[in-house]
């Protein structure tokens, strides 16, 4: 980015003449508000900008006399000059001319004696223009005061271009030499690129002048508008007659708020006309004495008077004193929303933390996985609470009832909120049930204890990760992580305040952390350096095009992924590509004989005989099941455990032709893949910033830890009501607690990843919203004071936080 030019400006134009073409540089003067052509700063308050920034330095006859007039040189992108006609873009001579260069100019010959001090060049260079993002720079709005002014007309091209783009259709008016030209016979128009065409060669080859307008989109287009007038006219005598008119323009708003600017009016015009007209003898008489000129024709004499008078008003929709808004900040944020489940994937071990994740820095090691916990992600069926066929015989009204598995009503977390009809009542909830000492998949660590756990579970970690689709949040304004949590931890334990938890299906006393990252994750699960993708594996034993390659974490395809789609097959099965990221099927063996119970034979070997057995079955633990079925509701599983293994990635696209049971159990028709955000390519850097979410039962604390908001919510459940905190987190996005890896800035924040870590015990953790929050106003950072010598005010630098309350979500805070 430093090395780039940044002295290119693209007018929307092309192919544009030399001919008519004009081009100023103009300077809004913060003093007046007026556009001027100058800098009012010694020593440019002397000479034209389009001269003080060097396109004027030529004269008509190209001689180096400047003229106040641009320098119109063309093919600037090739041989040098000022402006590359074919693309409409104008290349100003010097490097960053409001930036740097402007400043120099300001400075003068001698940097040791500047003409103008630093405070006041302050006030003018705009620097943030070539050293920030777009985004950034508009918000010094106080710089923002330069702009490029001028006409242009087409060469030959039969193109033109709006500036703009989404244009409504119809509302394009194209005229040639005051003549309305017909669409699609005389010209087309591309609404989405905002482009007209002109098909009539005749107006081309004219040179008739071609005038486009766009008619606005605004309110009052759209809105009731009402016209009424009277005239009445009074004849006195033959001679004088007297006239009035009043007219009356109405408009009706579509809402009763409405900006200012946009006032719905209510004139009126009262207005009042006299004509006397007679005839004069006299003056015939007196013209007729004058010399050479002789008349017998009557004269006449007129008279006309007029007055009007505007009656302003309003309409009585705004109030009886006309009330408009700058902003009713309904609609102040909007959300996006992140609780997709089938979104969400397992996620690679944080890089770029040796002090937390010293594993994170070793390639093609087991060693990376063997901290890795059982971690389940889900939004529970309904089928589990509506009690009919569906709904497996041992799901008791207990289980319908507990708080980390029971069904989550609107009404339970937002009350004051009215449900549109037709809109479920319930809420997709998104549940994380961390197991802090169960092997999760692909961990292969050797010394797990007798009963197949892992020890010290608060070393243990476990993490899911998902692709962005609004990558630059500088943009879009994203400013806040948000979400809404049930309380996790048992009554046994209270707060710093001494206000004690709240769910009593809970048996977690120590709690831990939450960590968010946003940025560039590597999407290397099984870190190799290779992308594991179950649809380049072999179809089937016969299957020879599909070749392979061998890793410590198993086996990879060495073919490219075109189409993300199983191979089709004769039996219509796909049982030996969904085997998981690991390659190895634990049920059938490969085209090369190979299983995981063969390939981690070494692994099983080193296992305590108890440990071996728990895992001899699935040596990768990566086995998937759905969360209903015969062998479930034999072994009586409430909905906890029947999600324990719904993201497992071996067989978790079966087909119904391999299904056990009578009805489809597939969680997913796509093919396991490391590609997470379906680029074709495997990212394996990692730059991110970190969030750090203490979630411990003493930092429970509204106004701390990130806590804006706590609701005592009633659940009406099957055993009769039961009561539960609801918590309300916004992160601010600004405010890392770490920046990993050296990420400048917030345009490209790719993935999301959320992790557990130092959790003793087990924990459901469940997001009833879980969001980013992208904001219509931005903050200002910087200082509101004039240039200038100013009083010393408070040395204590005033803070402020921009956020959105609504009664929906925050009814209980008025």
């Amino acid at each position: 980015w430093d090395l780039m030019m940044k002295n290119v400006y693209s007018l929307g134009a092309f192919q544009v003449n030399r001919d008519d073409f004009r081009l100023d540089v103009v300077y809004n003067n913060p003093s007046t508000g007026v556009d001027i052509n100058y800098v009012p700063r010694a020593p440019l308050d002397q000479e034209p900008l389009v001269q003080s920034l060097g396109l004027d330095r030529l004269d008509p006859n190209n001689a180096p006399n400047p003229d106040g007039w641009f320098d119109f040189i063309d093919q600037a992108a090739t041989i040098g000059g000022t402006i590359q006609s074919q693309n409409g873009r104008v290349f100003f001579p010097v490097l960053e001319p409001f930036g740097s260069y402007l400043d120099q100019q300001l400075v003068g010959p001698d940097p040791n004696n500047p003409i103008q001090p630093p405070q006041v060049r302050e006030t003018i260079v705009y620097q943030a223009l070539y050293d920030s993002t777009k985004t950034a720079a508009r918000n010094q709005p106080e710089l923002n005061r330069f702009k490029l002014r001028g006409s242009y007309r087409s060469a030959s091209s039969d193109v033109i271009s709006l500036n703009a783009v989404n244009i409504p259709q119809g509302s394009v008016v194209v005229t040639a030499g005051g003549v309305r030209l017909v669409e699609n016979q005389d010209y087309t128009v591309d609404y989405n690129l905002g482009r007209v065409r002109i098909l009539n060669q005749g107006i081309l080859e004219s040179g008739t002048p071609v005038n486009i307008s766009l008619e606005s989109n605004s309110l009052f287009s759209i809105q009731t508008k009402t016209l009424a007038g009277a005239r009445f006219d009074y004849r006195v005598n033959k001679d004088l007659t007297l006239g009035g008119t009043v007219m009356n323009l109405y408009e009706r708003p579509l809402t009763q708020k409405v900006n200012v600017g946009d006032e719905p009016i209510a004139n009126t015009v009262v207005g009042v006309d006299a004509n006397w007209r007679t005839e004069s003898q006299l003056i015939t008489d007196l013209v007729d004495k004058l010399p050479f000129y002789a008349t017998k024709e009557v004269s006449t004499v007129n008279a006309s008077a007029e007055a009007a008078y505007l009656i302003p008003g309003h309409s009585r929709a705004i109030g009886q004193t006309g009330t408009s808004y700058i902003d009713d900040f309904e609609g102040s944020v909007s959300v996006i929303d992140m609780r997709t489940q089938s979104l969400w994937n397992l996620a690679s071990t944080p890089q770029g933390q040796p002090d937390m994740f010293p594993e994170g820095e070793f390639v093609n090691d087991l060693a990376t996985g063997f901290r890795r916990a059982k971690l389940a992600w889900y939004v529970i069926d309904p089928l589990f609470f509506r009690n009919n066929n569906l709904t497996p015989s041992n799901i008791t009204s207990a289980m319908q009832s507990d708080n980390r598995m029971r069904e989550v009503l609107e009404q339970e977390v937002f009350p004051n909120r009215q449900l549109p009809t037709g809109t479920p009542a319930n809420i997709p909830v998104l549940d994380l049930a961390y197991y802090p000492s169960e092997r999760g998949p692909y961990n292969y660590n050797p010394n797990l204890d007798s009963d197949g756990t892992l020890p010290i579970p608060q070393n243990n970690w476990a993490g899911i990760t998902r692709r962005i689709n609004t990558t630059d949040f500088e943009a879009s304004n994203i400013e806040v992580i948000q979400f809404w949590m049930m309380d996790p931890f048992d009554p046994a334990v209270s707060n710093s305040q001494g206000q004690p938890a709240s769910n009593v299906d809970s048996d977690n006393t120590t709690g831990g952390e939450l960590y968010i990252d946003l940025g560039n994750i590597s999407e290397d699960v099984l870190r190799d350096s290779r992308k594991a993708f179950e649809n380049g594996l072999p179809k089937n034993l016969d299957d020879q095009a599909a070749t392979t390659d061998e890793t410590v974490w198993g086996v990879v395809p060495t073919t490219q992924s075109v189409v993300n789609a199983f191979a089709i097959t004769d039996d219509n099965s796909n049982r030996f590509q969904d085997v998981g990221m690991d390659g190895l099927s634990d049920q059938q063996p490969d085209i090369e004989g190979r299983t995981e119970q063969g390939y981690f034979a070494d692994y099983l070997n080193n296992l305590d005989p108890g440990a071996r057995a728990v895992w001899q079955s699935d040596p990768s633990g990566d086995n998937y099941h759905f969360f209903r079925g015969s062998d479930y509701d034999a072994q009586n599983l409430d909905i906890l455990e029947r999600y324990k293994l719904f993201n497992g990635l071996e067989g978790n696209s079966i087909t119904d032709e391999d299904s056990p049971e009578s009805y489809p159990t597939q969680a997913n028709t796509l093919p396991t893949t490391e590609d997470i955000n379906q680029d074709q390519n495997l990212g394996e850097s990692e730059s991110y910033f970190e969030y750090k979410i203490s979630l411990k039962p003493q930092d429970m604390v509204v106004g701390q830890n990130f806590i804006t908001d706590r609701i005592l919510a009633t659940a009406n459940t099957p055993e009769g009501p039961k009561q539960v905190y609801w918590y309300q987190f916004k992160v601010p996005v600004r405010l890392p607690d770490k920046v990993v890896n050296g990420i400048q800035d917030f345009r490209s924040i790719r993935f999301m990843r959320m992790y557990l870590k130092d959790w003793q015990q087990p924990v459901v953790l469940r997001f009833a919203r879980l969001e980013f929050v992208r904001g219509e106003w931005r903050k200002y950072n910087f200082s509101l004071e004039t240039p200038g010598e100013v009083i010393g005010g408070d040395p204590d630098a005033t803070t402020y936080e921009t956020a959105a309350v609504n009664i929906e979500e925050n009814g209980n805070r008025t």
